[in-house]
């Protein structure tokens, strides 16, 4: 039997105890692995009674370390299947775990990773063992991946601490995954570094993240452009926690803690205070409340704060309920709202006392409202109008208000008939697109337009009694000229016509004679044109009628059309018949010298209260001007002659297309 076993533990053998392990538990297990060894023996066959003490000494010993090994093997194979039971556990624990797992040498090399990390990564086990892992970090963020695997390589081998990285990994169907990281400095068989990396998706929590961070980034953004901040008042321990802006709305100072609501309510209008404080108890059954305030004491000029907000129930944090609101600086709408307030009761004082009026229509012309002192003019009362149709109540402006409902403003004088009399409104209307209702102001001018009416019908008296004088002293100064042609010069001419006759017949005295016969001529034509004699004796449509006879049909090819002038019964004033004669002689006259027309039509008729004359050719036409360029005897002067009139003149006309000219006189006045 070798002498490398160790004696048994029964015995006194003084080697023993330098076999013994180091380790005083497994110097245990071996003492009470031999007396069982020793208990097992006992029952075993002995040697025969024969064989030497030596031999049975050692026969025993020999069957004791049987024994011995014999237990020690199934202790093996105990322990063997435990170890294999421990490692399919420690496998399902690696493998199926829900975080990745994987082991990386110096150079960043995958050298064994768990199903997790392959699923990450979006590939199979055997197409990422040996792969380097900075490929499938995104590119921009590889540099990082480097920088931290250095630091894990570089940490100490006592340092037990993890060390940690958020980074984004790019998969092979291109899909985003953040991971963070987290890796633990190891060794391998040879001393040789390798890194211990466990991922942990937080792809959705990153998202949920950014999400939220987008959302509180709205709502500040929000918060901003609406001027708002947050408050929140803790029911239970009566204290008020704001942000800069709410505490700045409030005008308190900024401070990071929690105030008292004492504190904040300090800061109020001494008439508010009361009633801030109870918003604690009366909110508390609501499921909002909003309130306005007012910040500073009873001195100074108010300031207008609004509060909104949400009571939230009980929590085990708040115990008493807290409200959670917005406070929002309500000065300038405020005061914008007295202001609009303080106009509303001018405009109200403005329709109670002075001849306006208002009028709002929808789009169908239908009165919404319509109420001024303004209606009294009309017997109206206020709103009377209401549902009637504007169309219907005021047809003469009826074109005005159309124009209204299309969107177009409008500033009109509109006019309307009561008992007999024109009663005049200044108007001013536009549309509301967002009521989608028109809105008319109107003025009573009733008043001034009819003292304008009255003056204007005075100088339009004053201008015919001018006319008057005016035409009869031209004509009287005419009719003296011609008297003194026909009865001076022209007698002159007939004597020397007689006298010549007396003298020996001769060349030079037929000639003299022919030039005395055309003196004679154009002197009785003078005469003539200066007073129409034949418009005094026989009328107006007989000096018209010899008027056109003196036109060269050779010169001019004319038809005159008369009509209305034969009424005897009402005939014309003689100054109008006069300035009528005048005109026309004009206009033809005008036609002969400047228009070089081959055919023209006058046409001169009496309707309707008013006298028309028109006139036209085929000649080369002009450019007419918008006012007189001279003051001469032409147009200018017919111009004049139916302004004193209180006619109207309309002149169309064009280069190489012929000239109209029309001229409308009224028949009302007392000429």
């Amino acid at each position: 039997m070798s002498a490398d076993f160790p004696p048994s533990p029964l015995d006194s053998n003084p080697d023993y105890d330098a076999l013994r392990p180091a380790s005083s538990a497994a110097g245990n297990a071996l003492r009470q692995l031999r007396a069982r060894a020793e208990r097992r023996r006992l029952v075993t066959q002995s040697p025969p009674a024969e064989t030497p003490a030596e031999m049975q000494r050692l026969v025993q010993e020999l069957q004791v370390h049987q024994i011995e090994l014999e237990m020690q093997y199934e202790e093996l194979l105990l322990a063997q299947a435990e170890a294999e039971a421990s490692r399919a556990q420690y496998l399902d624990l690696y493998e199926f775990a829900p975080v990745g797992y994987c082991t990386l040498d110096a150079a960043g090399t995958l050298r064994q990773l768990n199903l997790r990390t392959a699923q990450l990564l979006g590939l199979v086990r055997q197409q990422l063992q040996g792969r380097r892992l900075a490929l499938f970090v995104e590119p921009r963020q590889r540099g990082q991946f480097t920088e931290f695997l250095g630091r894990v390589l570089a940490a100490d081998a006592a340092d037990t601490a993890r060390h940690s990285i958020l980074l984004t990994f790019q998969r092979p169907d291109g899909q985003p995954l953040e991971l963070r990281l987290e890796a633990t400095l190891a060794h391998g068989p040879h001393e040789q570094p390798l890194v211990r990396l466990a991922q942990l998706d937080v792809t959705e929590q990153q998202r949920a993240t950014r999400a939220l961070a987008e959302s509180e980034q709205r709502l500040r953004q929000a918060l901003d452009a609406a001027a708002m901040g947050v408050v929140s008042w803790d029911f239970a321990t009566n204290t008020w926690q704001a942000d800069a802006r709410a505490q700045a709305i409030w005008g308190l100072p900024y401070a990071a803690a929690a105030r008292p609501i004492d504190t904040v309510a300090a800061h109020l209008h001494p008439a508010d205070r009361t009633r801030f404080r109870q918003l604690a108890e009366t909110a508390a059954g609501t499921d909002g409340l909003e309130v306005e305030l007012r910040v500073g004491d009873a001195q100074q000029p108010d300031h207008y704060v609004s509060l909104t907000g949400h009571v939230q129930p009980p929590t085990p944090a708040n115990p008493g309920g807290h409200l959670l609101g917005l406070v929002r600086d309500r000065t300038p709408r405020r005061r914008a709202e007295q202001e609009l307030s303080y106009k509303t009761q001018l405009l109200e004082r403005i329709l109670s006392h002075l001849p306006v009026l208002l009028g709002r229509f929808d789009t169908q012309g239908r009165y919404r409202e319509l109420v001024g002192a303004g209606l009294r003019r009309l017997h109206l009362a206020d709103n009377e109008l209401v549902g009637q149709s504007v169309f219907e109540c005021f047809p003469t402006i009826s074109e005005h208000n159309r124009r209204l409902l299309t969107g177009e403003s409008v500033d009109f004088v509109g006019t309307t008939e009561l008992d007999g009399e024109q009663v005049y409104y200044q108007c001013y209307g536009f549309f509301d697109t967002e009521r989608k209702e028109a809105v008319v102001f109107a003025l009573d001018i009733t008043e001034p337009e009819q003292q304008r009416a009255e003056t204007t019908r005075l100088q339009l008296r004053q201008q015919q009694l001018v006319l008057s004088a005016i035409l009869t002293t031209q004509e009287e100064e005419r009719r003296r000229i011609a008297e003194a042609l026909h009865n001076g010069v022209g007698q002159l001419l007939y004597a020397t016509r007689l006298h010549l006759t007396q003298l020996p017949d001769s060349e030079a005295l037929r000639a003299s004679q022919q030039l005395l016969q055309e003196a004679i001529r154009a002197t009785r034509t003078i005469s003539f044109e200066l007073t129409p004699h034949i418009l005094e004796d026989f009328g107006l449509p007989a000096a018209l009628r010899e008027l056109a006879d003196r036109v060269p049909v050779s010169l001019l090819r004319l038809d005159l059309v008369l009509e209305g002038l034969d009424d005897l019964t009402q005939p014309l004033p003689p100054p109008v018949q006069m300035a009528v004669y005048r005109m026309v002689q004009e206009l033809l006259s005008n036609v002969m010298k400047h228009a070089q027309a081959r055919e023209v039509t006058l046409r001169v008729a009496r309707q309707a209260g008013q006298l028309g004359i028109r006139i036209c050719d085929d000649g080369v036409g002009f450019v007419p001007a918008p006012v007189p360029t001279s003051g001469g005897i032409g147009l200018a002067g017919i111009r004049n002659r139916v302004e004193l009139l209180g006619g109207r003149l309309i002149i169309e006309s064009a280069p190489n297309k012929g000239t109209t000219i029309s001229i409308e006189l009224p028949l009302a006045g007392p000429l």
